[in-house]
């Protein structure tokens, strides 16, 4: 039978799909460390199978915008889904994690950026309701959070924070050993911190937010400003994190100024997030982060200068390791918890 739902543009249909289960299917079911975890993007949606936290088969990509079109978005995820079932039928949980404002424990998805039509999805139990399985649905930058938590640069800490740095900054935190996400799960957003009371305003009208200096293409608008000011003219797609990057290394006195400024913005919304919750693991990922030392040195040059040493000397400032892998990874372990 089908019954179909509307959000947006988007017809949602509730097809049942049949998997062949065997009389000890159950039994291998509650014993299997095999999850599916997505990652769900504005422009493209990535999806792996997921067992003792190493990526062992991945699903095709997912054009969102082409799908959101013509409206075949969820049919396509679930399609994934079960293809990816069909060749490990030992999978046990499907996690998603998405850019946007999500309820984990009604599993609302109340809306998310760069995809119009899902505002107030009840995406967990569509999930359950398609699939049979333990799900779970998470904001992205905490299935990162956890993601890196569990397996990488914040393994072994009790209290983290993680960053990520991209077209915007997005956060997560582990608290006591256990993700927090607050009291409307939306905990992290240090992007939208301020670091000037004086400063431009963000999205939500803060000043000195954050994630107006440190955004990769307000990264890349500055840089095009400093180097047209000095006579050297250079557009902002020309001006990207790597770009800047590589002209540092080659020496080039601007980028090198740049990053440092730029460590010290990150540092000095950082330096808040210290004082307040005193963790022992500061995690960044996302391309900003991948100049290495140029905006690490500034960062623990502004958290050592203006905290006390109680604070700092045992901070462990690192780089992500997980790389784009980390929102697969986190939802993966999110769905497997969620049993």
């Amino acid at each position: 039978m089908r019954r179909a739902v509307e959000w947006g543009r988007e017809k949602v249909r509730h097809v049942a799909i049949d998997f062949p289960f065997r009389s000890d299917t159950l039994a291998v079911l509650s014993m299997s460390t095999q999850a599916i975890g997505i990652d769900f993007g504005g422009t493209s949606i990535k999806s792996a199978v997921v067992e003792d936290g190493k990526i062992i088969s991945r699903g095709a990509p997912i054009d969102t915008q082409r799908h959101l079109a013509d409206g075949t978005l969820f049919d396509a995820i679930f399609q994934t889904i079960a293809t990816l079932r069909g060749a490990h039928p030992a999978v046990c949980a499907v996690g998603m994690g998405l850019p946007g404002f999500v309820d984990t424990v009604r599993g609302i998805v109340h809306g998310l950026a760069n995809v119009p039509g899902w505002n107030e999805v009840p995406l967990l139990a569509m999930m359950r309701d398609r699939t049979g399985l333990a799900c779970a649905i998470e904001n992205d930058a905490n299935a990162m959070a956890y993601a890196e938590f569990i397996h990488g640069a914040a393994k072994g800490a009790t209290n983290a924070i993680c960053i990520t740095l991209g077209t915007g900054v997005g956060g997560g935190l582990i608290l006591d050993g256990k993700l927090y996400r607050g009291s409307r799960f939306a905990a992290g957003e240090l992007g939208h911190s301020s670091i000037d009371l004086h400063g431009p305003r963000g999205v939500y009208g803060t000043p000195g937010d954050l994630e107006v200096y440190v955004g990769n293409r307000q990264i890349g608008e500055r840089a095009a400003r400093l180097y047209n000011a000095a006579g050297k003219p250079r557009s902002v797609e020309t001006c990207t994190p790597a770009d800047l990057a590589r002209l540092a290394a080659a020496g080039d006195t601007i980028a090198i100024s740049l990053w440092d400024s730029i460590g010290t913005e990150i540092g000095a919304a950082l330096v808040n997030v210290v004082w307040l919750l005193n963790p022992d693991a500061i995690v960044i990922g996302g391309g900003v982060a991948a100049a290495g030392e140029l905006v690490f040195a500034p960062i623990r040059r502004t958290l050592n200068d203006r905290t006390s040493v109680l604070f700092h000397e045992q901070l462990k400032i690192a780089a992500a390791q997980l790389g784009n892998d980390a929102g697969i990874l986190g939802c993966a372990e999110l769905a497997l918890a969620a049993r």
